[in-house]
């Protein structure tokens, strides 16, 4: 195959990816998908599974799952609330659970550690040398702060069955685009941020996908830059894009880059969620990048009234 065709499905499937994770809780067809981007569901099919090693359907199938285990990991949602998320009834979410981790939901709500979640923290550790630097990571030190609906511009890393090592390796080159964004039109208070886009507890660590992107607001003031980045932008520079919630965080600023803050952030959250200090709202934690030796943590949590 020619390098130019290849890249020119590996475009399409980070499109096709990011269309998924856009509406992480939908069914999402095989031809819907096909028709956005101008190809035909065969060839799309078949280049997908090549590419990616798995069915476009069988992707998204798993994402919807592991979304809702990621639910009920963190948040506070019952079952059922959780189950109608994700577009399951009550019986049929118990029923795919049992039938992939063979255990009820409210057992998988109560382990401390689930297997591939061990194994990404275990991986994680390797690769990073992280510490947990419980003196850092402290709910007291944590700020309570309200963000607007956002639209998040962004790559998926390169994996190479390693997410975090070769995000590590390739977190230089796209930030510099970021960042080359950001001084061209002036975008003073956008956040370059990195993250997962898939959710930590069950996904297979070789699968896991790594981003950094572009988060700016949907606001007024920022109409005009979602409008030159998606025209002069997106395509040159090879972005995707999806929405992100806004709403309330725990906003936790550490003296450390991201490779040394991703595990003690993700124990941080756990630990938390499991002693019910606070609940996440949805499964998108994000660390926004300031500056090389400084991040800053953002955690969507559910505040109670």
């Amino acid at each position: 195959m020619k390098p130019s065709t290849i890249e020119f499905w590996k475009w399409n499937i980070q499109q096709a990816i990011s269309f998924a994770h856009s509406q992480p809780l939908e069914e999402i067809e095989l031809q819907e998908v096909a028709d956005r981007l101008h190809v035909s569901k065969d060839n799309f099919s078949h280049m997908f599974k090549k590419i990616r090693k798995e069915a476009y359907q069988q992707f998204v199938k798993r994402s919807r799952l592991e979304a809702g285990v990621g639910y009920l990991r963190h948040s506070g949602y019952s079952i059922s609330q959780i189950s109608e998320m994700c577009r399951y009834t009550h019986a049929a979410f118990t029923k795919a659970i049992r039938s992939r981790f063979n255990c009820s939901p409210t057992h998988m709500r109560d382990v401390d550690f689930l297997p591939e979640e061990a194994n990404t923290l275990q991986q994680t550790e390797l690769v990073t040398h992280s510490k947990d630097y419980a003196d850092i990571f402290n709910l007291d030190k944590t700020e309570d702060v309200r963000l607007p609906s956002m639209t998040l511009y962004y790559h998926i890393l390169p994996g190479h069955n390693n997410p975090v090592k070769s995000m590590m390796a390739y977190m230089d080159i796209y930030t510099k685009q970021l960042q080359y964004i950001i001084r061209t039109l002036g975008l003073h208070d956008a956040r370059i941020i990195t993250g997962s886009l898939d959710v930590v507890p069950i996904t297979t660590y070789t699968k896991m996908m790594m981003y950094v992107g572009l988060l700016l607001p949907n606001t007024l003031e920022y109409n005009t830059a979602h409008f030159q980045i998606i025209q002069t932008y997106r395509e040159s520079f090879r972005l995707v894009h999806m929405q992100m919630a806004g709403g309330d965080f725990k906003k936790l600023t550490v003296p450390m880059s991201f490779a040394e803050a991703g595990l003690p952030m993700y124990k941080f959250i756990n630990n938390n969620c499991r002693e019910s200090n606070f609940k996440m709202s949805n499964n998108y934690f994000f660390i926004s990048l300031p500056a090389p030796d400084k991040s800053e943590i953002y955690i969507p949590w559910q505040k109670t009234p």
